[in-house]
């Protein structure tokens, strides 16, 4: 399975390592074209640990100039050569050149950043140093690294140490032929001739001595085959998507890290390029892609931003290992996912106890705290707020009442209601969350819609209203049976029409408003949690046949464009993040419905 390597880093399952190659025009990075280390631990700007240079059999630098990626392994081809490399376990890669004479630079970006160190040490057994092993500390990108040598000598450049920072870092790889060495740490000799081999280690705390011996063959052989038994797990697609099946597959087998820091359990990332982190509705699609292919680990992500629940209730805005955000929320689509995912796959009761509380106090949260004028409907104080975070409902200054919010709560409190009859709860409980959910409803048909059934954006207080030309407001149609019947004609009529429809899917602002931009995030191109929850959305109001449409059409632009984070709505071009994947997520659910 070939897989893009210029929009798709390579890693591995529970890893925080990377690697990525970024071009000279992308817009998020200013360093040099190339191939990247990347650590997933601290924030996009600093991710980027070193840059991977060959060395010619001369010593001098070349550049990477094509590159062959695969679930198990990624090739970078220079013109002396190629280096590959796999993953051991998910703190280890492993580098190998395929003939002799080619080196490797790692170029640390210590310039602008501080205390950056990079240090010779023995070899288990040695009494010094000998070009076997080197420590690197890159505090601005929170790690520590083992570069081992398991064959060739690590020789490291002048650090032009100031007293208290390298102004600048790098480890050259030489070769065995420009000077052989025994390695005490293998236990094996290396003479000239014998292509070089690098093994790099992301360590915490202190270096307990331990050097990799992983097999470089066995490792390579050992990450193909938990692909393909990941593979095997993910439900069917059309014959015709195969491929593409496999491709998203990919992004949910190797974007996955292992729990650390604020991140409480492994957990599914939205991207191993520059979107690294979970945000609290984006794990939503990804939990309901793995429920049937990994229950565990479905719950894991769906559970994750719950276990940073404030005591308000409020679930944080994003998550990764190292930071935590709060300045803004989510739309409360947990209970709609909840939902999905209990069709997909048997949750047992007890973890539906585990939900249940956190799940109320979410609720309770937007109940308490977003209905500030106490008109019974809530409102979203950013575009954020709403996952839309510049959608045209925000062109006026929030906070706003929405339709969707509306709808979004309805089916959370119905789906309380369920889980409360589930578990056993008092009747009395579940009979609130339906009065809560109908209230919803009532209100939401009452202010958010005129008379002939156009949904309207209210401001808080003074309850002005506009109707901006954006797909925000067919939201409801998720609603189905419960959404009011005078409303849902209008609703479906646009959605039936080409005013969001194209050849690719749903639009997220009409192409005919003045406000529509190709690349305008949430003002035009398509995303996949809108065409998913306006999928179910067609589906519940019986209307089947527009809903396997629009399935089509969007798994046709992911196989045409790949998992990104947007779409152009006009051509089906991917945006801005190239490997997303809620995207990946909403393909597999969409590709496994058309194939039944």
């Amino acid at each position: 399975m070939n897989i893009n390597p210029i929009l798709v880093p390579f890693s591995a399952p529970r890893s925080y390592l990377a690697l990525g190659v970024h071009k000279k025009d992308d817009w998020w990075c200013e360093h040099p074209a190339g191939l990247f280390l990347r650590e997933l631990r601290t924030s996009r700007d600093e991710a980027l640990v070193a840059h991977l240079v060959p060395l010619g059999p001369d010593g001098a630098p070349l550049a990477f100039e094509r590159y062959e990626s695969h679930p198990e392994s990624f090739r970078a081809e220079c013109a002396a050569g190629a280096w590959e490399f796999v993953f051991a376990d998910p703190a280890t890669i492993l580098a190998r050149a395929d003939r002799p004479g080619l080196g490797l630079r790692l170029d640390f970006l210590a310039e602008g950043r501080r205390f950056h160190m990079l240090f010779a040490v023995p070899a288990p057994g040695a009494a010094a140093p000998d070009g076997t092993l080197l420590l690197a500390n890159a505090h601005k990108n929170r790690v520590k690294l083992l570069l081992a040598a398991r064959s060739g000598r690590l020789v490291p450049d002048d650090s032009r140490w100031d007293g208290r920072d390298a102004l600048s870092m790098a480890a050259n790889l030489l070769p065995p032929d420009s000077g052989a060495i025994q390695h005490s740490a293998f236990g094996i000799q290396h003479s000239g001739g014998t292509p070089a081999e690098l093994a790099i280690r992301e360590y915490p705390g202190e270096w307990d001595g331990a050097v990799p011996s992983d097999d470089f063959d066995a490792a390579r052989a050992a990450q193909a085959a938990d692909f393909e038994s990941f593979l095997a797990r993910v439900p069917a697609a059309p014959a015709e998507l195969a491929e593409t099946r496999a491709a998203a597959a990919h992004l949910l087998w190797s974007f996955t890290v292992a729990k650390a820091g604020y991140l409480g359990r492994d957990a599914l990332l939205m991207s191993k390029n520059w979107m690294d982190r979970l945000w609290s509705w984006d794990h939503c699609f990804n939990a309901i892609a793995l429920a049937p292919v990994r229950p565990d680990l479905a719950w894991d992500s769906f559970l994750s931003p719950f276990d940073l629940q404030a005591e308000d209730g409020s679930l944080p805005d994003s998550i990764s290992e190292g930071a935590i955000v709060r300045s803004f929320f989510k739309p409360p689509i947990h209970g709609w996912a909840l939902r999905r995912m209990m069709a997909a796959s048997d949750v047992p009761d007890a973890r539906l106890a585990e939900i249940y509380g956190p799940l109320a106090r979410w609720t309770r949260w937007w109940l308490d705290y977003r209905d500030r004028d106490r008109d019974g409907l809530c409102e979203y104080d950013h575009g954020n707020d709403s996952g839309w975070d510049n959608g045209t409902a925000f062109l006026r200054l929030p906070p706003v009442e929405t339709p969707d919010l509306a709808a979004f709560l309805a089916i959370q409190c119905d789906v309380l209601a369920d889980l409360a009859r589930r578990l056993g709860r008092p009747a009395a409980e579940a009979a609130e969350w339906t009065r809560i959910a109908d209230a919803q409803i009532s209100a939401m048909d009452r202010e958010l819609f005129d008379a002939d059934g156009r949904p309207l954006v209210r401001a808080a207080y003074t309850h002005e209203t506009f109707s901006p030309d954006t797909l925000l407001l067919r939201i409801p149609v998720l609603l189905g049976d419960r959404l009011p019947a005078r409303l849902r004609a209008p609703l479906l009529a646009d959605l039936e029409s080409d005013r969001f429809l194209t050849e690719w899917g749903y639009a997220t602002e009409s192409p005919a408003s003045p406000l529509y931009k190709n690349d305008g995030y949430w003002r035009g191109p398509i995303w996949a949690p809108s065409t998913l929850l306006l999928y179910d959305g067609l589906r519940a109001c019986g209307r089947a046949d527009l809903a396997r449409r629009v399935a089509e059409r969007f798994c046709r632009m992911c196989a045409k464009s790949g998992f990104a984070e947007n779409f152009d709505a006009l051509t089906g071009e991917g945006l801005r993040d190239r490997a997303y994947t809620w995207t990946a997520s909403v393909f597999l659910v969409l590709a496994a419905e058309l194939a039944r």
